[in-house]
């Protein structure tokens, strides 16, 4: 999960990232903001496979490649959190991430 966070937040501006984080109880929200910065680099969102791309590369030394990494924790924030943070978090991705969230999310 800390991966996908980790990319997400660079792919997103700034106010985006601090909105998203608001809706992550505290330990959630302390991985996602963990040693961020107003300054990090970003990088717009293509596709969803590039972006699930881009998180394996953040995970390659400690596991093996898994394909639904991405889709899975999205299943995870739309079922663990609110409704209301889950559909505030959605409307705050990339527009290649938010069709992922509704494929894997009904």
């Amino acid at each position: 999960m800390r991966a996908v966070m980790h990319e997400l937040r660079r792919s997103l501006p700034p106010e985006k990232v601090v909105e998203i984080a608001n809706y992550f109880p505290a330990l959630e929200r302390g991985i996602f903001l963990e040693n961020w910065s107003l300054n990090e680099s970003r990088q717009e969102v293509t596709s969803a496979e590039e972006f699930a791309n881009r998180v394996y590369g953040r995970v390659k030394a400690h596991h093996f490649r898994v394909p639904s990494l991405v889709g899975d924790v999205f299943w995870l924030w739309n079922t663990k959190l609110s409704p209301l943070k889950a559909e505030a978090i959605f409307h705050c991705l990339p527009p290649p991430l938010a069709v992922l969230w509704r494929e894997v999310n009904g």
